[in-house]
């Protein structure tokens, strides 16, 4: 069956919130630049957009962004110029002091720019110098990563993030310095640390990596504000001018077609703010290399493609090492809507997006989202099914989301059928998540971290993050004898061949939308096809979730598949047992030594349903069962003496001793607890059955079921063997009773 596929046009402090990037006007032509001709500021904020700053200072967007900022710096003029030598953790004082320093150098240059008050070009000039007097003193920091080392910073990324915005201040007080000022800065700071960055950091420089993308930016930027040509060439083809490694490599290698980075809309989030920035400053250095038109735009393409990735309230789909509290409105999502909407077609509905963000960044692409917002034109921002192709060619899988309805409490149900991701990358293919009624409803853990929090290992990831998150067991995906995929190996998780094939995709009707995916490389000798279906009946009042994993094995297996579900249980309707005074871990490896074992459940007949209550909805999983079958309830938090994990409950559904089996589970959101009027309606399910029937000469699945109200719904199925196999999905109701 052929995959339907909708076109679509479309760890930074709070305190990075503005964001103040910018272009410039001039080009770079590779001919050496007199610097002594006013060519400054020449990366992403022109002296048309800080005229235009000057001239729409009562612009709600603009003032809400220069008022923080202005706040942040008269602060800091008060305290005084503080460079700490390099000691402690990351999230210590000396690494957050000098990570906000970087901010404020290009803060403080800024409002100079913009207000021509010395004050903040003096702190920020005192700054540089203090930094140029320390930096060639500086060995490699005391408690510094063995792959990526820095000498600022614990890490060679958060010198790179460093140098992106301290070249930027560099930039706007150029004119301001004195010659021998310059010399000294850029002798001592600026240009030492972007060698070390580049040639003197080959491992991370030359990776096909989101650390990478942040060295190349701070190095390329360097290199077009001194004139340096070698630092540019490095930054835009590799250190070894080839095209293996630098910023080519890294958006031809990193995204697919459709604007997906393959390690996830968490670090996709992350990494989007280097790609723009330095697209942009290529851009406008040289008019040739438009990098914002770069592989069909596939740079814009990826900002439209990550507003997609999140969920109604804003948060991104916590897939791979994603920390669940990041939404559209972190700072980076901010550049990037106000970049693409100016330079990617002036999307009315990124205008919407900024007016929810409530700030633009002080940049030109910034300044003409806000005054094109000022004029009304915006247009309501619609997250909307899409299927999101991984790979370069899209060859590798890729995340399919399916929507029903367009307000904030849109259900939402999403399948995540990629590439491994690399090192931020779990063992979760063929996960599912779903939200509903504007919160989480099936969820993913995310990672175990607690960024910038000193105490939890210096904010760094937990060991939890590799021995729980990462697992299979972790996410709402299959796993076979207790195992995760690939065993856990990376090295096997990330060859060529190791990604799903998504089968069919389909949401042209938006009262039966469909999706499935194969894998068959996560378990040797263990095909596993699962397809997800959206569907509205009439008969009830919100869509349903039909979810159909078919197992197929020579060999007989131990099948799980757990579901994470927010909320509190209301009702079970088969026998169990429970644990009331001591519990057990459930298993010794991959992640099941987290786990909790609270309750066994038998149940005595084929259908089971759980009912549980959340956000004031009441939501049931009905589900068939056989002889073989065991649900177990669980609660995260078994092995963990630190208290490092969430506590979440789950329902694992287990088939024992069985080579092919086929799970067939429905969602159905009801009813409605009103604690406030305190009133309570429609808290049973209104679905009395389920049964499949197999016709194994056409390889179909009849998956009937049968509603409280008398109607039957069939919905007949293909294995989906083949890839573009032509049966397709479909459904219909009987016109008879029983």
């Amino acid at each position: 069956m052929k995959k339907s596929k909708i076109p679509y046009k479309i760890l930074l402090g709070t305190f990075l919130l503005p964001l103040l990037f910018a272009m410039t006007s001039c080009n770079w032509t590779g001919q050496k630049v007199n610097l002594n001709q006013s060519t400054h500021p020449q990366l992403l904020l022109s002296r048309w957009g800080i005229s235009k700053i000057k001239d729409n200072k009562d612009n709600p967007l603009i003032a809400k962004a220069l008022n923080e900022i202005q706040l942040k710096v008269d602060q800091s003029l008060k305290l005084g110029v503080k460079v700490p030598v390099p000691a402690g953790f990351g999230a210590g004082y000396s690494h957050e002091q000098n990570k906000k320093n970087g901010y404020l150098l290009y803060w403080s240059s800024l409002l100079y720019q913009i207000t021509g008050e010395k004050k903040y070009a003096e702190y920020a000039r005192d700054m540089f110098l203090k930094y140029a007097e320390m930096y060639p003193m500086l060995g490699l920091h005391p408690h510094h990563s063995k792959k990526s080392p820095g000498k600022l910073f614990w890490q060679s990324l958060n010198s790179s993030v460093w140098l992106v915005y301290a070249i930027q201040g560099y930039d706007f007080l150029y004119d301001y310095l004195k010659p021998s000022e310059r010399k000294k800065i850029e002798e001592g700071i600026l240009l030492p640390m972007a060698n070390f960055l580049s040639t003197g950091s080959p491992y991370n420089f030359d990776r096909i990596h989101n650390h990478a993308t942040w060295a190349v930016a701070g190095v390329g930027m360097t290199g077009y504000v001194l004139d340096k040509k070698d630092l540019v060439k490095e930054s835009l083809y590799g250190l070894h001018n080839d095209g293996k490694g630098g910023f080519y490599a890294q958006i031809n290698q990193l995204f697919s077609p459709d604007g997906y980075y393959m390690e996830g809309p968490y670090y996709q989030r992350y990494a989007m703010l280097p790609f723009l920035l330095l697209a942009n400053v290529v851009k406008q250095h040289d008019h040739e290399k438009n990098m914002l038109a770069y592989r069909d735009s596939v740079l814009i393409k990826a900002v439209n493609a990550l507003l997609q990735m999140t969920a109604p309230h804003g948060a991104f789909f916590p897939f791979n090492d994603d920390i669940k509290d990041k939404t559209f409105l972190s700072p980076e999502i901010i550049f990037a809507v106000d970049m693409a909407y100016a330079y990617g077609g002036k999307n009315p509905e990124l205008l919407d997006m900024a007016e929810k963000q409530n700030r633009v960044t002080l940049t030109d692409a910034g300044v003409i989202t806000a005054i094109d917002w000022q004029k009304g034109i915006k247009k309501s921002f619609h997250r909307h099914s899409v299927f999101l192709s991984d790979g370069p060619q899209g060859q590798k899988g890729g995340i399919g989301i399916l929507r029903y309805g367009r307000a904030e409490n849109q259900t939402t149900l999403v399948m995540k059928a990629t590439s491994h991701g690399m090192g931020h990358g779990h063992f979760d293919e063929l996960d599912m998540l779903t939200y509903d009624n504007g919160d989480e409803l099936i969820r993913d853990y995310g990672s175990v971290r607690f960024l910038n929090v000193e105490a939890k290992s210096g904010g760094r990831y937990l060991p939890q993050n590799n021995t729980w998150a990462k697992q299979t067991i972790a996410s709402n995906a299959v796993v076979v004898d207790e195992t995760s995929q690939y065993k856990g190996n990376l090295k096997n998780a990330s060859l060529s061949t190791s990604h799903p094939v998504f089968l069919a995709y389909s949401a042209s009707d938006s009262n039966f939308q469909y999706m499935s995916a194969l894998d068959t490389t996560a378990y040797p000798g263990v095909k596993i096809t699962r397809t997800m279906i959206l569907s509205k009946l009439p008969a009830l009042q919100y869509p349903i979730i039909i979810d159909v994993v078919l197992v197929k094995s020579a060999n007989n297996h131990q099948y799980d598949i757990p579901f994470y579900y927010k909320g509190q249980l209301i009702e079970i309707n088969f026998p169990k047992t429970v644990s009331t005074e001591c519990l057990k871990p459930l298993g010794k490896d991959y992640g099941y030594q987290y786990l909790w074992l609270n309750g066994i459940g038998m149940p005595d007949g084929k259908n089971v349903q759980i009912t549980w209550l959340n956000n004031n909805r009441f939501y049931t999983l009905t589900t068939l069962t056989d002889n073989n079958s065991k649900t177990l309830f669980t609660t995260i938090g078994a092995n963990d003496p630190q208290f490092n994990l969430r506590n979440e409950h789950g329902v694992i559904l287990r088939e024992n001793n069985s080579r092919n089996y086929l799970f067939v589970n429905i969602i159905e959101p009801h009813g409605e607890y009103n604690a406030t009027d305190e009133f309570t309606v429609g808290s049973f399910s209104q679905i009395k059955g389920l049964s499949v029937k197999e016709d194994a000469n056409s390889n179909l699945y009849k998956i009937t079921i049968s509603l409280k109200n008398g109607k039957l719904w069939v919905y007949t199925l293909p294995e989906f063997a083949l890839k573009n196999q032509s049966i397709n999905p479909s459904y219909n109701q009987l016109k008879t009773n029983h």
